[in-house]
């Protein structure tokens, strides 16, 4: 064969891959905080103020937000619903839709309310995606498992996946068109709160379920992604880590370290991780042998309002090859809900290989991303991150100095507690067991860090 002819082979071959690879996209909505008694005039049971109290009223009009002070209204989730069938392309797969569908104020509330709720939202999920799936998993204010949940799904999910999710909440979707599997976990169950409703003996079952899967995946030559309301890694603005870090839905400790272990030791199939819970927009990596292997993106909330974690409104939709279900890019979009007009206007907030400049959305290449971030000398990329995190409710980052930087830069590459700890606590030696890194500029680094503590 000619040097001309094999590289005409070569480039045949690569057309040939290029067209097998078909391009598709899935909506990723979570934490939606629906409050059905958003509107009551008695009492706004999923906002901070009381009607009739000395505090200042709400500025709502005709039940749209105007401040984030509330879980979302049903004008709140109508917009969203409607965005989402106006601008999903005809290749949309599928949505994850990753729990917290309820407000926490209705925790207290009988079940059936709840129940009720819940299927006010599957509803007009079910009429926006009238050709999708919609795969949905469990948060800590979600009801429990249960039959009604499952004849609410069954829609969506075949007969395996509803006996699994029944009994615990978890499933798994296998795609015929394709060697991609979803895997849905029940976060609840590895959370601080999991002694209620059997939650050790399922979280035990889970365990099992999850590496029966994982090798299955493995041998069929499928690729995975994980899927969950909660997934590894603390909460960097709430001194997670901790040995607190447990309640509110967290994993504790222990899950955490090992899921993480799983994630390492089946990394070579898992091709994404999708979480949501923190309401906010941000990135984890998980580690093997200091080599980035797997990374987590985390989606951004639907309601506006947040323990210490305000954002504004956020969808997000993905672009990926469905065969095997690389993730290429993502858009994220989002509502002011402060605007002016008083209006739901969602608009594209940035698109993920643009905004940060990435070649590929790989665990290295946002391995580089998070060393750009922490390189407190260059705060571009920084202020693009923070002006993320809380979805542009706010863009003044000069308040976060180099011991801030740290801690963020701890949260994304430290997922493990004790790793995030020590990490936080020592800045010189976590730097050091980086790449290569210039020893005069740790030192100055470690310097400020401790000038700012």
């Amino acid at each position: 064969m000619t040097p001309s002819s094999f590289a005409l082979y070569i480039t045949s071959l690569l057309w040939l891959d290029l067209t097998h690879a078909k391009i598709s996209y899935f909506w990723h909505i979570t934490d939606l905080h629906y409050d059905p008694f958003h509107n009551s005039q008695e009492l706004h049971r999923g906002c901070k103020h009381i009607r009739g109290s000395n505090e200042s009223p709400h500025s709502h009009r005709n039940g749209r937000h105007r401040d984030h002070t509330c879980d979302s209204s049903w004008p709140l989730i109508q917009s969203a619903a409607a965005f989402m069938a106006e601008r999903h392309p005809d290749t949309l797969e599928f949505v994850l839709w990753t729990g917290d569908i309820l407000s926490s104020s209705m925790e207290h509330l009988s079940e059936e309310i709840k129940l009720e709720a819940v299927r006010n939202v599957t509803d007009i999920l079910s009429r926006t995606f009238s050709s999708q799936f919609v795969f949905p998993a469990l948060g800590h204010n979600d009801p429990p498992p249960s039959k009604k949940l499952v004849v609410m799904w069954s829609q969506w999910l075949p007969t395996e996946a509803l006996l699994s999710f029944e009994t615990g909440g978890y499933y798994t979707i296998e795609q015929s068109h394709s060697k991609l599997r979803i895997v849905v976990l029940n976060s609840v169950l590895w959370a601080g709160g999991a002694a209620k409703n059997d939650g050790p003996h399922q979280g035990r079952a889970q365990w099992e379920w999850l590496q029966q899967v994982l090798t299955k995946a493995r041998s069929q030559k499928e690729m995975v992604y994980l899927v969950a309301h909660a997934g590894p890694g603390v909460e960097e603005r709430h001194n997670a880590g901790s040995s607190t870090a447990s309640g509110g839905g967290e994993l504790t400790p222990t899950a955490n370290a090992r899921l993480l272990h799983y994630i390492r030791a089946f990394s070579d199939v898992i091709a994404g991780q999708f979480y949501g819970h923190r309401h906010a927009d941000t990135f984890r990596l998980v580690y093997s042998e200091g080599r980035p292997v797997s990374w987590a993106l985390l989606a951004p909330s639907l309601t506006p309002r947040g323990a210490g974690s305000i954002s504004n409104p956020g969808l997000r939709l993905y672009k990926f090859e469905s065969n095997t279900g690389k993730v290429l890019d993502y858009t994220q979009y989002y509502l002011d809900v402060t605007n002016t007009r008083g209006d739901a206007h969602w608009v594209v907030e940035y698109n993920l290989t643009q905004y940060y400049g990435l070649r590929e959305v790989s665990a290295s290449s946002l391995d580089t991303l998070a060393e750009k971030i922490r390189n407190y000398h260059d705060k571009g990329l920084l202020t693009k991150y923070l002006t993320a995190l809380s979805v542009r409710h706010t863009t003044d980052v000069s308040d976060c100095d180099a011991s801030c930087v740290h801690v963020h830069f701890c949260a994304i590459t430290r997922a493990d507690f004790h790793e995030f700890r020590t990490c936080v606590r020592n800045p010189a030696s976590a730097l050091a067991s980086r790449a290569p890194h210039n020893s005069a500029a740790i030192l100055l680094y470690a310097i400020l860090i401790l000038i700012s503590s």
